[in-house]
């Protein structure tokens, strides 16, 4: 099944390549800041949540700007994957009714241009992270492959939104309210260590807690991960996105006949 997922990517890598260079693009266009705007989100929530839980909450966080930096970029990745990544079959109801392209690659295409927006964010945000504390370190070099397991966690569950939606229209509004809730049950904007020890195997269960380790770790600690992470992280990825191919395949011959 996912070798038959790759090679309908591949015969129609034009229109994938398109596809992504649409999203990078249509988006901004007539825009006065034009790519700014990818970046206006996370840093307004950098600097409110920074603002309120440094300054008015007290949170004994060193640089903590850096520290919801480095926990905010993998958590944004995955929330707009899973959203807009889950929702682009729906945006693209008219093309897939009229010609025939194979449908994964409307997901694929959305989450990839996603992961470039992550990238170009994280380079221009972590520029103004070092003004606040982020140092630059060796760890920095295993980033790419904490944006490559991401980024296929990511993808698996945006394969099975994007069948979900199609099936049951409320499950992007359900899947919404469940991001909201997971931005607050994950260690994003707090350290696990201000939680009761008793309750920290609810943390242990949530697999956001080690992608974001993926990049906490090199970011705010200048440290590499632990091997533990990545073996958590790789297999998650891998059950994931086998996960997410094994729905696609069941439900996409229907899914014309669903919209």
């Amino acid at each position: 099944m996912l070798m038959q997922q790759l090679r309908g990517l591949w015969e129609f890598r034009l229109v994938f390549s398109h596809l992504v260079f649409q999203h990078l693009t249509l988006r901004y266009r007539r825009t006065a800041l034009g790519f700014l705007w990818t970046l206006m989100n996370p840093l307004f929530t950098m600097v409110i949540t920074s603002v309120v839980f440094s300054l008015m909450m007290r949170m004994n966080v060193r640089s903590f700007g850096v520290f919801l930096f480095s926990g905010l970029i993998p958590w944004m990745l995955f929330s707009n994957c899973v959203s807009q990544g889950g929702s682009a079959i729906l945006e693209n109801e008219a093309l897939v009714k009229k010609i025939y392209i194979p449908k994964q690659i409307f997901v694929m295409a959305k989450c990839v241009g996603l992961l470039i927006d992550a990238l170009l964010s994280f380079v221009c945000l972590f520029l103004i992270a070092i003004f606040v504390g982020a140092n630059i370190t060796p760890a920095l070099l295993v980033l790419p492959i904490s944006f490559l397991i991401t980024f296929l966690f990511s993808l698996g569950f945006a394969m099975v939104m994007s069948v979900a939606v199609v099936y049951f229209r409320d499950a992007q509004h359900i899947v919404g309210i469940g991001l909201q809730v997971g931005y607050y049950l994950t260690p994003i904007i707090y350290p696990i260590s201000i939680i009761p020890e008793k309750f920290y195997w609810a943390f242990y269960y949530n697999p956001m807690y080690y992608f974001i380790e993926l990049f906490r770790a090199p970011i705010y600690d200048g440290v590499i991960p632990g091997a533990y992470i990545y073996i958590i992280t790789g297999i998650g990825a891998i059950i994931s996105l086998l996960l997410g191919v094994f729905v696609f395949s069941k439900g996409e011959n229907d899914i014309v006949f669903r919209l």
